[in-house]
């Protein structure tokens, strides 16, 4: 999709998708959970990126909240542009994760039981929250890991320790 330019139109689409799967679950008074939407780089260099996407939310008369922006490190990396965007997007209502929440990679999460892993994922986990930042950790597949994690102090823990992927009917 990226080689091919479609990378926008698939990103529009399930950000499209997530706003009326979170519009039926606030009407039917479903819990609610919010569901963060992934960015393509080639997405965030879209004209008129913020105000179709504050407009898509505002249509499906969802909290701006149910829909938070996710940003990978790579893609907020890429340009000087990225920071104006990103005021943008928090200006319109639509948060960024990464810029107040701290996602701990599976790939990290893995070294967990190792000294030095333990180490770096402890001052990560101490460093965000000394900048008020929450902690997600992804891909949590163990007891041990999500035991050391709790001991942490991290924020969220996901993964497959506590359930497979669901899908939106559940």
């Amino acid at each position: 999709f990226e080689r091919d330019g479609l990378i926008t139109r698939l990103d529009e689409y399930v950000f499209k998708k997530v706003c009326q799967i979170q519009k039926e679950r606030l009407t039917q008074g479903k819990e609610f959970f919010p569901i963060s939407i992934n960015l393509s780089r080639a997405s965030l260099h879209h004209e008129g990126l913020v105000e179709n996407y504050t407009r898509i939310v505002k249509e499906n008369n969802i909290p701006f909240d149910c829909v938070p922006i996710e940003l990978t490190e790579s893609a907020a990396m890429y340009s000087i542009q990225i920071k104006a965007l990103v005021d943008m997007l928090v200006a319109s209502g639509l948060n960024v994760l990464p810029f107040d929440v701290i996602k701990l990679d599976k790939s990290l999460i893995d070294y967990i039981g190792n000294e030095s892993g333990d180490q770096i994922i402890q001052h990560v986990i101490a460093l965000a929250h000394g900048l008020n930042m929450k902690v997600v950790a992804e891909g949590v597949e163990k007891k041990e890991q999500a035991a050391f994690l709790q001991n942490m102090n991290c924020d969220q823990i996901q993964g497959y320790y506590y359930s497979s992927p669901k899908s939106y009917e559940v």
